[in-house]
């Protein structure tokens, strides 16, 4: 049986808190936003969702000072893959989601949101 692989050599990952349209009512919905978009590229692990009917996305709209009716959600992505997902969320090609927030830790992302 082979030895267990150590914390330090797993991959690196980063969480990423973002913003998910008003459009999107359930979990199959944003994947398949997720897969239509450029997003689709990257492997990406889907986290916390907050829909934009919930207290949870009125909450972090009200924190982060946003006027338009938008969800929230949590992905996860490899630290290798972070750029592309970071600068491919920041582009002018991209108008469904918007980066809010990121870190190394998902406690973190959760605590700003």
């Amino acid at each position: 049986m082979a030895a267990k692989v150590s914390k330090a050599k797993r991959p690196k990952r980063r969480w990423i808190g973002i913003t998910i349209p008003a459009r999107i009512k359930t979990k199959q919905e944003l994947l398949a936003a997720i897969d239509s978009s450029t997003l689709s590229e990257y492997r990406i692990k889907l986290y916390d969702i907050h829909f934009s009917n919930t207290d949870t996305a009125a909450k972090t709209r009200l924190a982060f000072n946003i006027q338009d009716d938008v969800g929230v959600a949590i992905i996860c992505v490899l630290l290798s893959e972070y750029q592309g997902v970071r600068s491919y969320l920041e582009s002018k090609d991209n108008s469904e989601f918007a980066s809010m927030s990121s870190s190394g830790k998902i406690r973190l992302v959760r605590e700003r949101m």
